[in-house]
């Protein structure tokens, strides 16, 4: 047999090489870390009892957000209505390998953004319109804005409470493309979002369980801004791949452990 079809056999030799398997591997470890045991409910997932009890922390968990009084607020056009079958769209939806250059308009813009992840007014109170572990909303959009109509280029965070967005500061087109490590599939790009975790919003409740919740999140999330693009005749790619410090010293604000970016839209046309 030879080694492509002895490895093909074998995938764990493709994981770990050929040396023996290792007890402290991160992975398995993190996996392990996350798993729910009945017998250990109590301080796997610790903030729940306490949530349940406190009137005053689940008003408090029901508007997680950051922040940012501070800076002037540019007020989001209401979203635009998308006439496409549900059908339709997942048929037309791509991984768009390169963009045009050409620019997306901010009423567009405000669709990917509200539509996804914006406030949804309901009886039992605000909401999202994905699914949120506790509803507790731990994520931030931050948006790259290259080439979006009557939209200063720049880097943004969407507030879904007030409905606009906060400009953050400036940021260098080149530098933005070499951190997401494929330069010719993200130039020319419209806009890019980038999906940030506040950890401690999840983990107070859920202990370690919530890393999972989290990233569960930041799919529904993503595919929510994809479907969209499509219904919008924007191309889109999803990258998972980046590099981590670099695209948090180019956003700010970030200390990498409480909270970091995890997921990023590249749009264009």
């Amino acid at each position: 047999m030879n080694s492509i079809e002895r490895h093909a056999t074998n995938l764990a030799d493709v994981v770990y090489g050929n040396e023996a398997l290792r007890f402290d591997d991160p992975s398995e470890n993190w996996f392990e870390a996350t798993k729910i045991y009945r017998g250990s409910m109590a301080w796997d997932a610790p903030g729940v009892a306490g949530l349940l009890r406190s009137q005053t922390l689940q008003k408090i968990a029901t508007h997680a957000s950051k922040r940012f009084d501070d800076l002037p607020l540019i007020l989001l056009p209401k979203p635009l209505n998308t006439n496409i079958t549900l059908d339709d769209v997942i048929k037309e939806r791509r991984s768009a390998d390169y963009f045009s250059g050409g620019s997306v308009s901010l009423e567009q813009l405000s669709t990917v953004l509200q539509k996804s992840y914006g406030l949804v007014e309901r009886k039992e109170g605000p909401r999202r319109p994905i699914p949120s572990g506790g509803a507790l909303y731990p994520l931030d959009l931050f948006i790259v804005a290259n080439k979006v109509d009557s939209l200063d280029k720049g880097i943004y965070h969407f507030d879904p409470y007030r409905k606009g967005l906060t400009k953050m500061g400036d940021y260098s087109e080149k530098e933005f493309e070499k951190i997401m490590l494929q330069e010719e599939s993200v130039q020319d790009f419209a806009f890019a979002v980038v999906i940030s975790a506040n950890f401690w919003r999840s983990r107070f409740k859920y202990g370690h369980r919530s890393y999972r919740f989290v990233f569960m999140e930041a799919g529904h999330v993503m595919q929510n801004m994809i479907l969209l693009s499509t219904a919008q005749k924007i191309n889109s790619r999803p990258f998972g791949g980046f590099i981590d410090d670099e695209l948090m010293e180019l956003i700010g604000g970030f200390n990498g452990v409480d909270d970091a970016p995890i997921y990023t839209l590249i749009a264009g046309t």
